[in-house]
């Protein structure tokens, strides 16, 4: 399995608060959705998954909630490979927050390749595996080009 790790920096905005002034649940897990896009960008061929009737499922989340987030905290989202099933997908996280590294979550995502006219995950072909396990030039990179 790589050991590449993909770095997400989200700044904490006011819509993603809830009536305690904290991060809300439901936007940890927007959050997270953004880290795992970033982790897997340049890896896929434009639009492949659409053309093929396919589509990425959320199908199980644990998550691990330590320490609240709060307006215009900086936070740091580590995402890696844990796992590549048959049929799922597996992907750990970690949010740390900034110049602390307190942690804020930590806990996985696992999803699967559904076909969207039969309703069903299907399992992943080896161009699948190849893609989902891609390494690219270094163990460590942030998206989009910003590196630290």
């Amino acid at each position: 399995m790589p050991n590449r790790v993909s770095y997400t920096e989200i700044t904490v905005r006011s819509w993603t608060l809830d009536l305690y002034g904290q991060v809300s649940n439901a936007k940890f897990l927007e959050f997270l959705e953004e880290a795992r896009w970033n982790h897997f960008e340049g890896f896929f061929e434009s639009g492949m998954f659409i053309d093929l009737g396919l589509a990425f499922v959320l199908v199980n989340v644990n998550l691990n909630y330590s320490a609240p987030a709060h307006l215009g905290d900086v936070l740091d989202i580590s995402t890696t490979i844990e796992r590549v099933g048959e049929k799922s997908i597996t992907l750990s996280h970690q949010i740390l927050k900034r110049p602390t590294n307190e942690t804020v979550l930590d806990g996985t995502v696992t999803f699967v390749v559904k076909d969207l006219k039969k309703g069903i995950a299907v399992n992943l072909t080896p161009r699948m595996r190849d893609m989902f396990l891609r390494e690219d030039e270094g163990d460590t990179y942030w998206p989009k080009g910003r590196k630290s």
